[in-house]
């Protein structure tokens, strides 16, 4: 019950707090800080400290707060807040479990914190390479902390001196570009007087500074050259505005100056504006749309690239090649695999499948998958060890990929269409992820395959949705359901339903408005679109770059649905996009599949 889950959830953060409180007592940690900080720590998730550097605590316990409001509530996209008086950033080590959190005040405003967080992280991640962290931490690890001390204060102390070089030169800039007024004012002056004082040329000097210094007395300062004579042109003032409400002083506009206004009709441009709207929606079709005789990129075979594995010596080794190689000087005279043999192999491949971005979790599972399936083989030569290395991660791979239900889309939309049905797909997920675009290809997609696709616009909150799609469905030639801005986003989605039905759609698109997973609100909103309109597939929209932060986001959507929604409903399905910035750091595919068993 919900009751029941506070009650071990404050006794969880209690737990933590005095974990850390106990820890913080250690003699080798109290070392002061030389940088503007108020504490650097690495501790367990479990809440016991391995290391710090510091103040002995903090004034209101930020660090339970830390705890209990962000790391326990997994709100995995935020990596830094300001609690109380100071100002936190933090970063997951996922190699050992551990956190790293830096702390300052919060009043100070320093911008080079999440640097310096960054720059812990790695050095205790490169520690936890060795397989002895904690007492590496406690060891060893206060000389790599004064470095890196050395080394940002050496950073600080060089921005400070750009600084001030900068301010300076601003200085100096000024202070010229002041002098050249000044003399640009005193020449105009000088040649003004000269020009005044032509008729006075047996004025003596002294009554010639007389009046020189008066007539700056008078003018503050500035110079008061003689006035221009005006037209009767200039001399007229500026005409006020006519409104034209219907006052008694600003009459209706007659017939003929609004027909002189109107630039919308035949003596306006608008042919020549749809004109160049119709050239705009060509230049699009043209672009992201298949041209005739061309093929679509899902009817391309796909081809398998694998690692080069050639004989040349010179050339650089794959991690097989290398690897497999060590394995085969150990098992030249058994010539079988055995669980002691394979281990060296099995943690370079978990640290490859890290690198990849692929949760501990799931790398841990795939590199014991892969050890089982090789205790026992042969090894015959090279290439066969090779192979079956690579057969055995592939297979582990496939097992976690391998989806439950039918990934055929397609083929559940034409069944549908069959039974008199129209099939609906909800896209969800946080903002900025590419959910209307991802929608708009899967339309493309079912539209090529001469399914009728009608598009809903349910993100009535941010501003251009609507006109986001609209692009998309001129762009595809496809209806597009609106009701425009502040619905209620369940409403307009039944609605469109019905008009669906009526209309024999085949098939609807619901596009729903990004959120964070941690927003209460925003998510019984989605649940209550999702729990009355009962698609027939819920999408999660995801980015491939976020890496384990993604698993964070699907699990907080997974949970809320199934709390909120009254039938239990969760995510059927995921949608990563944005793989061309990631290079080959895949793993958050293999890390999503396998915890929610997904597609």
């Amino acid at each position: 019950s919900r009751c029941s889950y506070s009650v071990r959830r404050r006794a969880h953060i209690k737990h933590i707090s005095r974990s850390c409180a106990a820890t913080a007592t250690l003699k080798a940690m109290s070392a002061q800080l030389d940088l503007p900080l108020s504490q650097v720590l690495v501790f367990e998730k479990t809440g016991r400290v391995l290391w710090r550097r510091g103040a002995p605590t903090l004034k209101g316990d930020p660090l339970s707060e830390l705890v209990g409001a962000y790391l326990l509530e997994e709100k995995g996209g935020t990596q830094s807040a300001r609690i109380g008086d100071h100002a936190l950033d933090w970063r997951f080590v996922n190699e050992a479990d551990l956190v790293v959190v830096t702390a300052a005040p919060a009043s100070m405003e320093l911008d080079w914190t999440g640097d310096l967080c960054d720059s812990v992280r790695k050095k205790v991640a490169a520690l936890a390479k060795s397989g002895h962290v904690q007492e590496a931490l406690r060891s060893s690890f206060d000389p790599t902390f004064d470095g890196l001390e050395k080394e940002f204060e050496a950073r600080l102390r060089i921005r400070r001196k750009k600084q001030q070089a900068d301010l300076e030169a601003r200085k100096a800039r000024s202070a010229e570009a002041a002098q050249r007024r000044a003399e640009a004012e005193a020449e105009a002056a000088e040649a003004a007087e000269e020009e005044e004082g032509a008729e006075k040329t047996d004025e003596d000097p002294l009554a010639r500074l007389k009046r020189r210094t008066a007539t700056k007395s008078s003018s503050g300062g500035r110079r008061r050259g003689k006035k221009k004579p005006t037209d009767s042109s200039e001399k007229a003032g500026k005409k006020p505005t006519v409104w034209r409400d219907g006052s008694q002083r600003n009459k209706k506009a007659t017939a003929a100056e609004v027909a002189a206004l109107d630039r919308s009709g035949a003596h306006g441009d608008a042919a020549a504006q749809q004109a160049a709207q119709d050239r705009h929606l060509e230049e699009m079709r043209g672009t992201y749309l298949a041209n005739e005789g061309e093929k679509a990129a899902w009817d391309e075979e796909e081809e398998l690239l694998l690692e080069d594995e050639s004989d040349d010596e010179a050339a650089p080794k794959s991690w097989f090649g290398r690897n497999v190689g060590n394995l085969l000087n150990n098992v030249a005279g058994s010539q079988t695999l055995t669980k002691e043999e394979i281990e060296p192999v099995m943690a370079d491949l978990r640290k490859t499948l890290l690198e990849k971005n692929v949760a501990v979790e799931v790398a841990d599972a795939v590199t014991k998958s892969v050890a089982d399936s090789l205790v026992g083989q042969k090894v015959e030569r090279f290439g066969r060890a090779s192979t079956m290395i690579k057969q055995a991660l592939a297979a582990a791979v496939e097992r976690v990929l391998t989806p439950k239900r039918s990934t055929d889309v397609l083929r559940e939309v034409l069944d549908a269409k069959r039974k008199g049905k129209t099939y609906s797909i909800v896209f969800v997920g946080i903002n900025g992820v590419g959910k209307s675009t991802s929608l708009s290809k899967v339309a493309y997609y079912l539209k090529e395959h001469n399914i009728d696709v009608m598009i809903t616009a349910c993100d009535t909150f941010r501003s251009g949705a609507v006109e986001q799609l609209r692009s998309h469905a001129k762009c595809l030639d496809v209806e597009l359901f609106e009701k425009g801005y502040l619905k209620d986003p369940a409403d307009v989605a039944r609605a469109s339903l019905v008009h669906a039905k009526q209309a024999k759609k085949d098939c609807v698109l619901i596009d729903t408005a990004g959120r964070m997973q941690n927003n209460d609100k925003l998510m019984r909103e989605l649940a209550k679109l999702v729990s009355v309109n009962t698609p027939d597939l819920v999408l999660f929209v995801g980015e491939a770059l976020v890496g384990n932060d993604g698993i964070d986001q699907l699990n907080m959507f997974n949970k809320s649905l199934a709390q909120f929604c009254s039938d239990g409903r969760t995510i059927d399905g995921l949608v990563l996009t944005k793989f061309d910035t990631i290079d080959d750091k895949v793993g958050a595919t293999l890390s999503m599949t396998y915890k929610t068993g997904q597609p």
